[in-house]
């Protein structure tokens, strides 16, 4: 047997075992799939296997397809596509909605098109069923290797039909179609939370943090819009100190006044770790394998292996600090004076020098994809007071920009491009570190302290309890 036709043995032999059918529509959906991915890494001395087994694959394929129509002649019935269908674009995702009946099981179909229908699907670039949907749904349901996030600034069309027991899929609602954008442009309030909110992070929910030791917890937003507001439970405080910092990296921390800090698996349940220093910590990083470290004043820093047992470590500096970060395999620290230092071992720092002596505030690691040439590019990104914003490529050699604002600048963070927050209700994006734009809205002129991405979008809070959310 050749090493091309084992993934085809494969496909059959799932196709086998799946004894129900919704797990055969899977099966050979996935198995279709996979080859489509598979056959665009082929060298092209490989060919003639290509054409030969391609056959095969597309006959899986159209089983697949008449399937997820037909349902091969279940015992159920078809049943009339859902009533206004509309698609409303997000940051590499559109939310649909319907209006559809109980007792009614839906499926949507998608592509990369300006139409799309049940029939047509199969032929079209970019092509996606969604077996078991419901609205709203979010659009792809889940990202995976063979099911992308949606390209930002491409049309897609949508279809949805629905069946009845099993049944044979009826036909597909009308065509309608949606762009994906970037999130950052328009900002949606949430309702005021209770004192000033001065952290917050992200790992299966958001976490904000602020004063008098306010905790508050939000899920993860995977099924939020545009039009919804961030929702939030308040969490039993544990300190009565300040907290002005939250991040997850397999666990979640919180820091603050007096060099407390807090640990919790689940964000619900938090205990006060031991205390190493008495200065505020004013920032938290993490680099998503069990290390982190936190930053404050006087040159602090502490880190852990843990997040639980903190361990104090020289810095070399007794400015201020104020932000850290991690990417590319560096710690970056930011603070007064335009302190910046560096690490890649968080046991020894570097300073280097920032090319502003204005303190710097925040500070994050973007990898820029450029899609016409599949490569990525490194930026670190610090920003500041009085709209300072400076960049590097690699974290030791950095530039100052044209202030992008006369107000200061408090936090950076980047997901799908860069957004910087700060003082009246001021928000920038990025997509390159260094052509920025404000928000044509944010909904509020409060102090904005912190921003966080999200499972998608953004979430950003504030002074007066501010929360926003860009999805």
């Amino acid at each position: 047997m050749s090493l091309r036709e084992r993934p085809a043995i494969a496909c059959l032999r799932r196709f086998r075992k799946a004894r129900a059918l919704d797990t055969i529509r899977q099966a050979l959906y996935d198995c279709a799939l996979n080859d489509r991915a598979r056959r665009g890494r082929e060298p092209d001395r490989q060919q003639k296997d290509r054409m030969q087994m391609n056959r095969l694959f597309a006959l899986i394929g159209a089983i697949a397809a008449a399937l997820l129509v037909a349902a091969c002649g279940g015992n159920g019935s078809s049943a009339p596509p859902p009533l206004n269908v509309t698609a409303t674009p997000g940051d590499g995702v559109v939310t649909l909605t319907w209006v559809g009946e109980p007792d009614v099981e839906y499926m949507v179909f998608y592509a990369a098109a300006g139409s799309v229908t049940t029939e047509n699907w199969t032929t079209l670039p970019q092509a996606h069923a969604i077996l078991t949907a419901s609205s709203p749904q979010v659009v792809p349901a889940h990202v995976t290797s063979t099911t992308p996030a949606l390209v930002n600034g491409t049309t897609y069309a949508f279809t949805v039909n629905g069946r009845k027991g099993g049944g044979p899929g009826g036909t597909g609602s009308p065509s309608v179609t949606a762009v994906p954008r970037l999130a950052g442009a328009s900002w949606m309030p949430g309702a005021p939370l209770a004192g000033d909110l001065f952290g917050v992070g992200f790992g299966t929910v958001f976490v904000a943090v602020g004063a008098n030791g306010a905790m508050y917890s939000s899920p993860s937003g995977a099924t939020w819009t545009a039009q919804t507001p961030v929702t939030w439970t308040a969490l039993t405080p544990v300190v009565s100190a300040n907290l002005n910092a939250a991040v997850f990296g397999g666990n979640y921390v919180a820091v603050g006044a007096g060099g407390t800090a807090l640990f919790s698996s689940d964000a619900v349940t938090w205990t006060q770790r031991p205390s190493v220093t008495s200065n505020n910590l004013y920032a938290l990083a993490s680099n998503g394998g069990g290390s982190y470290v936190a930053v404050g004043a006087n040159g602090t820093i502490i880190t852990s292996g843990d997040a639980q047992n903190w361990t104090v470590v020289n810095s070399g500096t007794t400015n201020n600090l104020y932000g850290v970060a991690y990417g590319n395999g560096l710690y970056i620290a930011v603070g007064a004076n335009g302190t910046v230092l560096i690490s890649s071992d968080l046991s020894n720092w570097q300073a280097v020098t920032s090319q502003t002596s204005l303190d710097l505030k925040g500070v994050a690691y973007g990898a820029l994809l450029d899609t016409t040439t599949n490569t990525v590019t490194n930026k670190y990104v610090a920003v500041g007071n009085a709209g300072t914003v400076v960049t590097s490529a690699d974290g030791t050699t950095w530039a100052a920009l044209p202030a992008i604002a006369a107000s200061n600048l408090a936090a950076v963070t980047y997901a799908t491009q860069f957004i910087a927050v700060g003082s009246g209700g001021g928000i920038f994006t990025s997509t390159n570190g260094t052509t920025w734009q404000a928000a044509t809205s944010t909904g509020t002129t409060n102090n904005l302290n912190a921003v966080v991405p999200g499972q998608r979008g953004y979430v950003a809070v504030g002074a007066g309890g501010t929360n926003l959310s860009a999805f």
